[in-house]
């Protein structure tokens, strides 16, 4: 393979890139086959190759796939599929990373296995007897694989609210929805404009005034949605997400269903009973599937929990993340934000790109076996 071209006056960084599955892409190949990407296309690409305009406004999941496809091909990536990285040590003159094909050594090495690794289902009492499937969103490949169950979805973020527009739109005969912390939940397009743009200006004024504004609009598109069910929420979006890293949900057809009477807002889980989910309030369902929309870890204790580099819900911390210059340690991906992770991952991988080549110029950065 010919030498990857660069601009003058930039020094040239040839990484090498462990990924566990088999192909590029392979947390986009287990996702749900109904997923578009609820950010705008022009803010969901890579540096240096555009998402092509025939994927539409809002991406879908396979046309994302093919996308970095291509761009692995036209960035001459040289990624290592089928290896796991088990655990990141320091070494003399750098880093030794642990994988299940060998060791791996390296003056910086950047951690990218995204916040969403590990799928958080609660371990609510009596599960162990419960007679009925509990399943996480992440295990879900179509909706249509639930048409005319009773589904009781529990969790009501981003991923809850987006698959619960699916679910009634795939024919479940019986949708409720547990939640305990109400979402905000915004328009994909507020006025006809694409929402993740308008949210960057908002990143220069106060959090409540920010918070204010978007329940404004919040209410303007959805009004007083507590007649159906649906609770205001407590925190406005942008103090949620900076207490508990939870950002906005985005409608795509729930708040419609929800209105209709298509699904049920209920509260939250108490406990498990043989084959029904009793609620808090003392109701009891009898679900055919209990679908945890519940969250996920970052999976990244036995990697780097041994370094002190972990905050107490197990994600790199302040201090740590993305920005350990002395150390040649990096993480990137793991903070949310209102506008769209997608939007951020260029911006921090330029950050590390430009520290890691300004700061050792007389280091190879790669990785080698």
């Amino acid at each position: 393979m010919p030498p990857r071209p660069h601009r003058p006056g930039r020094r040239p960084i040839d990484p090498v890139i462990l990924e566990q599955g088999d192909t590029v892409g392979t947390s986009w190949r287990h996702r749900h086959q109904d997923l578009r990407l609820n950010t705008i296309r022009w803010l969901s690409g890579l540096p240096g190759l555009r998402i092509p305009g025939r994927a539409g406004r809002w991406v879908a999941r396979d046309d994302y796939i093919d996308y970095l496809e291509r761009f692995t091909r036209h960035a001459r990536l040289h990624v290592r599929c089928g290896v796991q990285a088990r655990r990141i040590d320091p070494v003399a003159g750098g880093w030794q990373v642990t994988t299940d094909a060998g060791h791996y050594r390296g003056r910086h090495v950047i951690v990218a296995t995204g916040h969403d690794r590990v799928p958080r289902v609660p371990d609510w009492p009596g599960r162990a007897g419960f007679q009925r499937p509990i399943r996480h969103v992440a295990t879900l490949r179509r909706a249509a694989d639930l048409a005319g169950a009773r589904v009781l979805l529990v969790g009501a973020g981003n991923s809850g609210v987006e698959i619960a527009g699916h679910l009634v739109d795939a024919g479940v005969r019986q949708l409720w929805m547990s939640m305990r912390t109400p979402p905000t939940i915004l328009p994909r397009q507020p006025y006809g404009v694409p929402l993740r743009p308008l949210t960057l200006p908002l990143r220069l004024v106060p959090e409540p005034i920010r918070d204010r504004l978007t329940r404004a609009v919040a209410h303007h598109a959805f009004g007083d949605l507590r007649a159906h069910g649906l609770p205001a929420p407590r925190q406005g979006p942008f103090e949620r997400m900076r207490t508990a890293g939870v950002t906005i949900a985005i409608d795509q057809g729930f708040v419609g269903h929800l209105t209709a009477g298509r699904l049920r807002v209920v509260t939250v889980v108490d406990h498990l009973d043989g084959p029904d989910v009793v609620l808090r309030d003392g109701t009891r369902l009898r679900p055919d599937v209990v679908l945890a929309a519940t969250g996920y870890d970052p999976g990244l204790t036995d990697l780097v929990g041994h370094l002190g580099v972990l905050d107490r819900d197990g994600r790199p911390s302040r201090d740590a993340g993305g920005h350990r210059p002395t150390t040649g340690l990096w993480f990137i991906g793991y903070r949310p934000a209102i506008e769209g992770s997608l939007r951020r991952f260029p911006i921090e991988a330029r950050r590390i790109a430009r520290a890691i080549g300004n700061g050792s110029r007389d280091a190879d950065p790669s990785l080698t076996e």
